[in-house]
């Protein structure tokens, strides 16, 4: 096998499995990524998921690899009748999310292929349907990923990649996972800050509980056949993402030369060393910058996912992790 294989434990005997999830992004008009070229979405959208990806590295039974299928661009008619002529976005008390996976379900479904999960890649506030301003940034069907109920909502601004934490949630969601905060056990309680420790696809850490790995275990082990088939086999991509399926980027290859602080708030690291030339905010020990506002505050932010933070580790969610690329590259060599 060539995924993603990060053990943290010493469970390495047994029979392995890795689950092959293929993912067909659909992003709708409200969607506003940097460029709506091809070759850049293309990118983009693979890097993205790669970023998710890492969200999953640790787990080991199953390993958990995303595959890229095809992305398809909403048409105007199409987002009209699934947002339901945009009169259900414009309800302030209503989840336009639930809404829109129960309309695709029971409805019409234009994207509706033999996929694992179809994402939705909005720009739309899922809460409150004014832009990515709410708590709730993803929608997702419990335990539906290979089922029917296959359709999950992620908000991302297409820039900075800040909808990774969001689509993990919703793919963990849609694998069979839980919210911990419906949990008891020390371990998995929601103030441990695991990924889904809360509902707005943000986290201390960058990874599932081990109650939240045990529930994906536990809910392919009691799927039927014909859905363990759809996880567990290749699935098949569209010519038109072929070409960067494989691709290892993640989004430090986007920022390389740019410091978080300047991306995000247009200020400068606090760390007086960032400011010479010879220095760099990648020199910064650890996954965290501290930038240094305007207004006289300080706001502290991730490092991109990706960027090198020892030997053989690499940042995800401001947490540094063993790099699963190495084992990928080094399996490849052996």
């Amino acid at each position: 096998s060539t995924g993603v294989h990060m053990a943290t434990t010493t469970h390495d005997t047994g029979k392995e499995s890795e689950v092959k999830l293929g993912v067909k992004m659909v992003l709708d008009l409200h969607y506003r990524p940097l460029s709506r070229n091809r070759a850049h979405l293309t990118r983009y959208l693979t890097t993205f998921l790669r970023a998710v990806e890492l969200r999953f590295s640790d787990m080991i039974d199953p390993k958990i690899k995303l595959i890229l299928t095809d992305i398809v661009e909403m048409k105007a008619f199409q987002e009209s009748k699934i947002y339901y002529d945009n009169y259900i976005i414009r309800k302030l008390l209503v989840i336009i999310g639930r809404w829109t996976r129960d309309y695709l379900r029971d409805t019409w479904n234009p994207f509706k292929e033999d996929t694992g999960i179809i994402l939705i890649m909005t720009g739309f506030d899922l809460w409150r349907a004014f832009p990515l301003s709410g708590d709730i940034t993803n929608s997702a069907d419990p335990n539906g990923a290979c089922t029917p109920n296959n359709v999950a909502l992620c908000e991302d601004d297409g820039l900075t990649f800040s909808g990774v934490g969001s689509a993990a949630q919703a793919v963990a969601l849609l694998l069979g996972a839980n919210f911990d905060y419906n949990k008891r056990h020390d371990e998995c309680s929601r103030n441990k800050g695991y990924l889904l420790s809360s509902i707005t696809g943000v986290s201390v850490h960058y990874n599932l509980s081990s109650c939240g790995k045990r529930d994906i275990k536990e809910a392919i082990e009691r799927s039927v056949q014909q859905r363990k088939d759809c996880l567990y086999k290749q699935p098949t991509t569209k010519s038109s993402v072929n070409e960067v399926n494989k691709s290892l980027e993640l989004p430090i290859d986007f920022f390389n030369n740019t410091n978080p602080c300047n991306l995000i708030y247009g200020s400068p690291s606090c760390d007086k060393s960032v400011s010479f030339p010879q220095k760099s905010w990648k020199n910064v020990d650890g996954c965290k910058l501290v930038c240094c506002i305007k207004d006289g505050s300080n706001k502290t932010v991730n490092k991109y996912d990706g960027t090198e933070c020892g030997q053989k580790q690499i940042c995800s969610n401001g947490e540094c992790i063993l790099d699963p690329r190495i084992t990928k590259i080094q399996s490849k060599t052996l």
